[in-house]
């Protein structure tokens, strides 16, 4: 269990029960007693969790005391070592906020009655700087994380495969044929990608690991035949190998020019972990690795006048088309 989680479980245990022993906590968490020790004590000393110890009622609770009161030394000693958030924190918090508030509009939802008290909680934590959480949620804005988008009901079958390590028979949609195609797949990793979920898994026809949008999964039927296996380590090497979502063909390497008014955003862009950037003049020259350039080319001519395509020749003569092609759309 990792350690969100449990923190997570004993602030519920906490909250519902008012008092939870020692033992409790430990058959719980089902984690040994140093464990159990060092949980509590990073929610007190880090996440500042009003958390006690009493004798006389057996076990820890949430100390009650006014919201205004910052004369406990912990807390008197977090304001002095830091009055605001860094920029990472700030993005997350808020980021949080806004997901837990879009989620929290569906009231289907496996958690719904959880979630306003979460982000209640979350909400909290905004409480640096002398105003309230609500009007500091006003004044910051993120506005660059994919927003929510409703799936299919085969998601929770796939979700559900997925954890119980069983196979899917599934009738995948084939936009460009647009025809159903049959298969048989091993869930192994669910991907959150531009506004998209997508399954990673492994595929018994083709014998290989394929990437599936689940919008387009029109049916799925969890078997009871068990998952093949696939480690962690074998999924990133095959899918994270090259730039965008789409991973069949032979590895290659773009060489992009991006010039001196681009060069500044471009430098704080991760096309893929395994990029290069050097500085060329006033601009810079990056090297991604992709093997299929459909997504490539989409972000390549985003770039427009800014961005060349230094190689490799067939990633040029493809970016070429697609402007002639557009430039056509004008020529009528």
């Amino acid at each position: 269990m990792k350690d969100n989680v449990r923190r997570l479980i004993i602030d519920r245990l906490l909250s519902e029960k008012k008092v939870v022993s020692f033992d409790e906590l430990q058959e719980v968490l089902q984690v040994s007693a140093p464990t159990v020790k060092r949980d509590l004590r990073y929610m007190r000393d880090i996440l500042k969790a009003p958390i006690v110890y009493s004798r006389n009622r057996g076990g820890y609770l949430y100390e009650e005391r006014p919201q205004t009161d910052i004369s406990h030394p912990k807390r008197l000693f977090a304001v002095q070592q830091k009055e605001w958030y860094s920029a990472e924190e700030l993005y997350v918090l808020v980021k949080t906020i806004d997901l837990l508030g879009q989620l929290s509009k569906d009231e289907s939802s496996a958690i719904f009655s959880e979630l306003e008290p979460l982000r209640a909680r979350v909400s909290a934590l905004l409480d640096l700087g002398g105003i309230s959480p609500r009007e500091l949620l006003g004044r910051v804005k993120v506005v660059d994380h994919s927003p929510l988008h409703t799936e299919p009901p085969t998601f929770e079958t796939v979700g559900a495969a997925l954890c119980e390590k069983r196979r899917l028979q599934i009738a995948y949609f084939s936009k460009i044929r647009r025809t159903d195609s049959f298969r048989e797949i091993s869930p192994v990793r669910m991907v959150h990608y531009r506004s998209r979920w997508y399954v990673d898994a492994y595929c018994h026809a083709s014998e290989g690991l394929r990437t599936f949008a689940i919008e387009n999964i029109r049916r799925a039927e969890v078997l009871p035949r068990s998952a093949k296996r696939v480690s962690i380590r074998e999924i990133e090497t095959e899918l994270d190998k090259s730039y965008g979502l789409f991973h069949s063909g032979e590895l290659k390497t773009a060489l992009l020019v991006f010039d001196e008014e681009a060069a500044p955003f471009v430098r704080r862009q991760i096309w893929h972990p395994k990029q290069k950037m050097i500085t060329a003049g006033g601009g810079v020259k990056v090297s991604i690795p992709y093997t299929n350039s459909t997504e490539l080319i989409g972000e390549i001519l985003r770039w427009g006048i800014h961005v060349k395509v230094e190689g490799p020749v067939e990633l040029r003569r493809e970016v070429c088309e697609c402007l002639q092609k557009t430039l056509c759309q004008y020529d009528r």
